[in-house]
């Protein structure tokens, strides 16, 4: 497309050159011959090109139309033109904006070079406001947030929806990590790890808390940034929220695993939720439950769900020290404090600030803790045994025990003040024989975990041992499951473990069992045997079809139950 030009000078034989040469290459030229004609053609249509006489109107009103110019006409590119040339007058014409300076007399050839570049100078102008107003277009329509750095991790840029992360556009040029934003720093980690290894990092389904807003769940990834030449300038993080996304297929579907822990069975599911929901709350956390149900994964989950997962977590368990040494364990000593005290000790409840101490049989410990243990609850301070100073701990507090502390606090066993403070949200663990349905997913984990641990294939049960396994009432809960399963994949010469690796007290146990503790484990697993029997008035068929399962599965309770 040819260019239009604008050429302003009050002599007659200059402009009908500069409109010839002009004219040849292909350009529309317009002329005008004082600034007064000037302005008014400027004003009705865009110039690609102005060519201005300094000396216009016997003085320097060239320099005058130049800074109108540039305000009405701000993409034309203005080349200066002078029968006198001066040092200071260019330099003031290059500061108002002009593009080149062209020295009078000048031949054709210089002419449309100068237009040449000046149109093309233009254009690349033109195209990267172009580019730079379609990219801010982008970023604002999408609804990911985008945060790029440089290789001093300062920020160079960020779009509307990077704001949700607590970042403000008064930001930029300052350093990431030193930004206010609320939040628990997982995009500039990876920014910053993406910048010092020039790899691709990718976060996925983690919680956001940028900016005091509710809790998010994003997925990040962080690329690098290079140069034309290939060179490294930053890096660059895409952060999509997909909270609505992570709560719909919660909803979709039943999770098998949260964390550690592995159950898919309905009070598990519950369990689940109120871990999430309790993962932020600061307050004291009871997990009660049975030997081997998996309070201390309960514990962890908690603390890796919360803000604070980044910091220590620290366990202890209270029945395994005696008193005195318990009490050193939990607080810490200083030089002398006793015998054998030869240095500073720093306790559990110090190495734990900032994070989580698990505080697990806490049933077990003596009336004199728990006294000690209530000032902690209430001051958040402790004192190291043999020191009286006063230190301040940040500390959340998750307790367990296998005891029922209401009946230990009715025979003033356990002090009722301190059982109230750790009791302030409960949470019960079931035992395994209340979720049965779970048995197939744990005993597949804990297969698949002994096969490698032993450089086995075993893979599944023999009929006889699953049958065994859904009868046996697991009064040792998850854990003895585990050490069966272990102690099986040890001895198992095949793939399939039949009863032969299994210890022969276990079956003794199961076949000790009464019938009221055998309950099917399915639709039903509150209704027995028995009980369906009653209901369908003895017809199998329809037992079968009330717990829910197979009429095959059915026969083979019916006659493990009626076993002598």
């Amino acid at each position: 497309m040819a260019a239009r030009i604008l050429i302003v000078d009050d002599e007659i034989s200059i402009t009908r050159l500069i409109c010839t040469v002009l004219g040849t290459d292909g350009n529309q030229t317009d002329v005008a011959y004082t600034c007064q004609n000037a302005l008014t053609l400027i004003a009705g249509q865009p110039y690609d090109v102005i060519f201005i006489d300094i000396m216009l109107d016997k003085a320097q009103g060239g320099l005058a139309l130049l800074k109108t110019a540039a305000t009405l006409s701000p993409t034309s590119r203005v080349v200066m033109m002078t029968g006198y040339p001066d040092v200071a007058t260019a330099t003031e014409a290059v500061r108002c904006g002009a593009f080149d300076y062209l020295c009078k007399p000048f031949d054709s050839l210089q002419i449309s070079s100068i237009a040449r570049h000046a149109i093309e100078n233009r254009r690349l102008q033109l195209e990267r406001e172009q580019f730079r107003a379609n990219l801010e277009a982008i970023n604002r329509s999408i609804s990911d947030a985008i945060i790029m750095v440089d290789q001093q991790l300062h920020l160079q840029h960020l779009n509307d929806a990077a704001l949700q992360c607590g970042y403000r556009p008064d930001q930029l040029g300052q350093p990431i990590d030193t930004l206010p934003t609320g939040c628990l720093g997982s995009c500039r980690m990876a920014l910053a790890e993406t910048v010092r290894t020039g790899q691709r990092q990718e976060l996925k389904r983690i919680e956001c808390r940028g900016n005091g807003s509710r809790t998010r769940i994003v997925s990040v990834i962080a690329t690098p940034t290079t140069s034309e030449d290939g060179h490294r300038t930053g890096a660059v993080a895409v952060i999509r929220d997909e909270t609505e996304l992570d709560a719909l297929e919660r909803q979709l579907q039943q999770r098998s695993r949260f964390h550690t822990i592995i159950g898919r069975a309905p009070i598990m599911q519950q369990l689940f939720t109120r871990i999430e929901a309790l993962a932020d709350v600061t307050s004291t956390v009871l997990i009660c439950g049975e030997s081997g149900t998996g309070k201390e994964l309960v514990a962890q989950a908690l603390h890796e769900c919360g803000a604070r997962k980044q910091k220590p977590f620290i366990k202890l368990n209270c029945s395994a020290l005696p008193e005195g040494l318990l009490e050193s364990e939990l607080f810490g000593h200083v030089r002398g404090a006793f015998t054998g005290a030869i240095k500073d000790k720093m306790g559990r409840f110090q190495k734990a600030h900032g994070g989580t101490i698990f505080l697990d049989e806490i049933g077990d410990i003596s009336p004199a803790l728990q006294i000690r243990l209530l000032r902690v609850l209430q001051e958040r301070e402790i004192e190291r045994v043999g020191d009286t100073t006063p230190i301040k701990i940040d500390v959340r507090v998750i307790a367990a025990t296998h005891r029922n502390l209401q009946d230990k606090v009715r025979r003033g066993e356990f002090r009722q003040d301190l059982y109230y403070r750790l009791n302030v949200v409960r949470l019960e663990v079931p035992a395994l024989r209340e979720r049965l349905e779970d048995l197939p997913l744990l005993v597949n984990h804990f297969l698949q975990q002994f096969s490698h641990k032993f450089n086995r294939t075993c893979s599944s049960l023999s009929e006889d041992v699953l049958s065994a396994f859904r009868s046996h009432s697991w009064p040792g809960n998850v854990r003895e499951l585990e050490h069966l399963i272990e102690h099986a994949c040890i001895l198992s010469q095949s793939s399939i473990i039949s009863s032969d690796a299994l210890p022969a007290e276990f079956f003794t146990i199961v076949k000790a069992a009464p019938e009221a503790s055998i309950s099917v484990p399915h639709a039903h697993p509150e209704i027995t045997i028995k009980e369906a029997l009653r209901r369908s008035r003895g017809n199998r068929t329809e037992a079968a079809k009330l717990l829910g399962i197979s009429r095959r599965t059915f026969y083979r309770w019916l006659e493990q139950q009626t076993e002598p």
